[in-house]
């Protein structure tokens, strides 16, 4: 009997298909609202807050748009934040946390247009929203998130391909790319020994390999009880590379930001300290020297490349946390609502 986490990381393509031509009509709504903004200002938790760093490169390069990632204990008091010229958006799956609603009152407070990404579209924060993007994912049973996640991706695609005018490259195929790409990774061996470390598991990336590596890290840490972490490669290379050692692994995802001499290095810096290494990459990168790869046969452009990552990452948290005997669709102290934190 499959679990709940795995049946919904397998209806993903079903999703973004189902979700394709009402979700362009909704990412436009908002892209009209937010005319004339010369920032973005965008609130959220957990696997949304990966989201959010998505949204931050991706709109950063197709648009030029400064977007930053709110602050939530900000906006919980009498303190006024100055939203002048931003267009505010909030990523909740269940649209009830109350820092994230804070957020929305703030904006409206201030005229400033904004908007909902949500899950549940009566909930109080799709109430208090000027408009709503819904991620029609139905309801997630598993408390890790996977299909509201790459659901979120791909609505945050959709929105930068109306502010720009233009469909980004890959996004009216992108349901076919999921269903390939999640066939491939429950066929192929996985590179559990390597990456069942002991003294925990570190997933680097940069640019859209940033946001990548924060949702596989957090993803394995919710499913496995691995101690993972995930950081930019530059943050990383900084000074908690020298961190680790025996013991620990290293997956590096690499990107198109992710330049092969950075590769190199970091690599090379982890095998020094005795870590274990394991590269993601698409076929269109050289091999590197490691302890394995995966490598996605794929030609996809980078932001879509990024989900792909991600439908990996979740295939693997599966079945790490299966080869641990951890309760799968019930990840230990965690819940599907963040209250009052």
């Amino acid at each position: 009997m499959t679990t709940y986490f795995e049946d919904e990381i397998r209806s993903q393509a079903g999703i973004l298909r189902s979700r394709r031509e009402e979700g362009a009509r909704q990412a436009q709504r908002v892209a009209q609202s937010w005319r004339g903004i010369t920032y973005a200002v965008v609130g959220a938790r957990g696997s949304s807050d990966n989201a959010a760093l998505f949204f931050q490169y991706l709109a950063g390069k197709e648009l030029g748009l400064v977007v930053a990632l709110a602050t939530p204990s900000l906006y919980d008091d009498d303190s006024i934040l100055d939203l002048t010229g931003a267009g505010v958006l909030v990523i909740s799956q269940s649209g009830r946390s109350p820092g994230m609603v804070d957020i929305l009152t703030r904006a409206r407070h201030q005229f400033r247009p904004h908007a909902a990404l949500t899950n549940d579209t009566t909930s109080p924060l799709a109430l208090d929203s000027d408009v709503v993007i819904d991620m029609a994912a139905g309801p997630e049973r598993a408390v890790a998130s996977t299909k509201t996640f790459s659901a979120s991706w791909h609505a945050l695609a959709q929105l930068v391909s109306a502010m720009k005018g233009t469909d980004l490259d890959g996004l009216d195929d992108v349901a076919e790319m999921v269903e390939r790409v999640l066939a491939w990774a429950f066929s192929v061996s996985l590179p559990l020994a390597e990456l069942n470390a002991v003294r925990g598991l570190t997933v680097v990336g940069r640019g859209i390999g940033a946001a990548v590596a924060a949702e596989i890290s957090l993803k394995i840490r919710e499913v496995t009880g691995i101690r993972s972490e995930g950081y930019a490669a530059s943050d990383f290379a900084h000074g908690p590379i020298g961190a680790d050692g025996a013991g620990s692994a290293l997956l590096l995802v690499v990107t198109e930001e992710m330049t092969d001499e950075l590769c190199d290095l970091i690599l090379e810096g982890c095998r020094r300290s005795g870590m274990t290494t394991v590269v993601l990459r698409p076929s269109s990168r050289r091999s590197f020297a490691c302890d394995q790869e995966i490598v996605v046969g794929e030609n996809l452009a980078n932001w879509s490349l990024g989900l792909a990552f991600v439908l990996w990452g979740q295939v693997l948290a599966l079945r790490l946390g299966e080869l641990r005997g951890r309760p799968i669709d019930n990840s230990p102290g965690l819940s599907k609502i963040t209250l009052g934190v």
